[in-house]
């Protein structure tokens, strides 16, 4: 009798490990798909810059999905002029939106402005939009009366467009 319950005990134990193994692994298969999903067109979009443009030098991607979805790129000409790309997603004629970084405000002083405007606020992201041909800084917070919201703001003086605000249902 005794013999037969640790016998139980080992291959419950034994399963029991072997279902965490799986959900573990599962967690980690299920993470790199969601990241590659995400990233997912960078390297061409990048080598399409870089063959078709001026462009020498790519830092920071990004992604921005409004009403269209954009591939956003911070680059360098040879000139090392800072460049702010929009390269849409849609469509085969690809027509670029690219603005010089020395015109716009820079998104440090986009967030000092941001905060001294909202006391109490939580800062979720920032990251460059574009609007109907408008570039606009997309700033994303949680205000004090504990809603999303969304701010666009013009990406050359700081002055607000549009702004959503989301009530949570559920806390």
């Amino acid at each position: 009798m005794h013999n037969t319950k640790s016998n139980w005990l080992m291959w419950s134990s034994v399963l029991l490990l072997v279902i965490i193994l799986g959900c573990g692994i599962y967690a980690v298969y299920l993470y790199n798909e969601l990241y590659d999903n995400k990233t997912a067109g960078f390297d061409e979009t990048s080598r399409q810059i870089l063959n078709q443009t001026a462009i020498t030098e790519i830092g920071k991607m990004d992604q921005y999905n409004g009403s269209e979805s954009y591939h956003i790129l911070y680059g360098k000409n040879d000139e090392n002029e800072e460049k702010l790309i929009f390269y849409p997603l849609e469509g085969t004629e690809k027509e670029l939106t690219t603005i010089d970084r020395s015109e716009i405000i820079s998104e440090e002083e986009i967030l000092s402005l941001w905060q001294s405007q909202c006391n109490g606020c939580e800062f979720v992201k920032i990251n460059p939009a574009l609007e109907n041909n408008e570039p606009l800084w997309e700033i994303k917070y949680n205000d004090m009366n504990n809603r999303y919201v969304m701010d666009y703001v013009s990406i050359y003086d700081g002055s607000l467009v549009e702004q959503y605000r989301f009530k949570r249902m559920f806390n």
